[in-house]
């Protein structure tokens, strides 16, 4: 194998059969109009917009997690794996972290951190650095291994990616504009720098072809 030939032993991501990435099974849920006419057959006087809405996102996460989690399993990777290479890999120059900017934009613990990074190292597809402007600090960078997989990984996502590839793209760039204002509702810090300084997007800046 050469040292840019990152694809051998990684599992074939396509049907044999017609060439389509595969799709995780759907775990089947509550239908969320389905909770709210219950409440209201209970509790007539209730406006159940909120719960409507709040059971709609919820298992719309439900289904994205599921999705992503079938992703990260063919790679013989966790999500919280496949998530830390995804991190790494839309941190140019060098695509890497501290340990601390790890757990801050992942938002988990530094020691679920630590050992994802553990598993990681030992397949080649991250490495630990000394951090050259921090005393006895340390660099998690992403090995070209890792840069393969994450970049195969987003790229799935971004052609097939739990169904939302059946929306045309107008209606896809609607949709985000109006969970971007939910999101603005539930959490102020969106559109505020996060803990690295960094500026959350509260807009979409490019607008889909059939828009212009």
């Amino acid at each position: 194998m050469s040292d840019t030939d990152f694809s051998s032993g990684l599992p074939d991501r396509s049907d044999p059969d017609d060439g389509t990435p595969s799709c995780a099974p759907r775990v089947s849920g509550p239908d969320p109009l389905g909770v709210a006419a219950l409440w209201q057959r209970e509790l007539p006087d209730l406006d159940v917009t909120n719960i409507v809405l709040a059971s709609a996102i919820h298992r719309i996460a439900q289904l994205l997690e599921q999705d992503f989690t079938a992703l990260a399993k063919e790679y013989d990777l966790l999500p919280s794996e496949m998530r830390i290479l995804l991190a790494l890999r839309r941190s140019p120059p060098d695509y890497a972290l501290s340990p601390t900017q790890l757990f801050r934009r992942l938002m988990v613990t530094s020691g679920a951190v630590t050992k994802q990074v553990n598993r990681l190292c030992e397949r080649g597809l991250v490495s630990r650095h000394l951090d050259p402007q921090t005393p006895r600090g340390q660099l998690v960078r992403l090995e070209p291994a890792g840069r393969h997989v994450a970049e195969q990984a987003v790229r799935r996502m971004c052609a097939v990616h739990a169904g939302l590839e059946a929306l045309d793209r107008t209606e896809a760039h609607e949709d985000i504009a109006m969970l971007q204002r939910v999101l603005a509702v539930l959490d102020p810090s969106v559109g505020s720098p996060d803990p690295d300084g960094h500026v959350r997007p509260v807009v979409m800046t490019h607008e889909p072809k059939d828009m212009k």
